[in-house]
């Protein structure tokens, strides 16, 4: 199991929604976790109920108590999301005991994780859980201000650890960004056409398979 971080730049606003459609090309079980600070917005977008959900999961971290079951609602058979509150002082406090926890969030759910953690910037709360992921996947709008403020993150991203980019529509096209950012980019989320969705497809398996491996070289380097 992995748990793989995404978090977006200034000129996009909804990074819940950018996690539930990486989750729908996700090759394995895997559950979308809302730890904006900001706070959550899919429960009251998808008509359920805020609790039980990040809270609650926070709360059972402590004690490793709870399965996903108990704190997620089911998309699909494979698709499964713990929402947050919309309030973001009980978001922080649940991101804060999830920060303080020895317990891994995919252990305690027993499937991947995708952990949607809202806009990136230095004083994030979550800046934490981001250290603590098997992988970071950025998302950035192909526009002027995105690639501008994207660039100007930059120490702050290698700050955290390693990235991917992922880019999600806009003026300019992947290869002119990607020369900008002088920064790979593995594919755009709004493909227009079937190559650029085999090539979204693709980037995804890679970035699970690549998680993966990376948990399998640890586990061998502690052994």
């Amino acid at each position: 199991m992995t748990i793989v971080a995404v978090a977006i730049t200034g000129g996009l606003t909804d990074s819940s929604e950018i996690a539930l459609h990486i989750s729908s090309l996700w090759p394995r079980e895997v559950t979308v976790i809302e730890a904006d600070p900001d706070g959550g917005r899919l429960a009251a977008r998808k008509d359920w109920p805020p609790r039980p959900g990040l809270v609650d999961l926070a709360a059972g971290s402590r004690t490793r108590s709870g399965v996903v079951g108990e704190h997620a609602h089911s998309i699909d058979t494979r698709r499964r999301v713990v929402v947050a509150p919309p309030a973001p002082e009980a978001v922080i406090a649940a991101i804060r005991l999830l920060t303080a926890s020895n317990s891994r969030l995919d252990e305690q759910l027993g499937t991947d994780v995708l952990l949607d953690v809202g806009r990136l910037r230095p004083e994030s709360p979550a800046l934490a859980l981001l250290q603590r992921a098997d992988r970071r996947v950025l998302v950035v709008r192909r526009d002027a201000e995105d690639v501008v403020a994207t660039m100007h993150r930059r120490p702050l991203l290698e700050s955290v650890g390693d990235w991917s980019i992922l880019t999600a529509g806009g003026r300019y096209p992947i290869d002119e960004v990607r020369s900008v950012l002088q920064w790979p980019i593995a594919a755009d989320l709004l493909p227009s056409n079937k190559r650029e969705a085999g090539a979204l497809r693709s980037a995804i398996i890679q970035m699970a398979h690549d998680s993966r491996r990376l948990e399998v070289l640890a586990t061998s380097e502690v052994a």
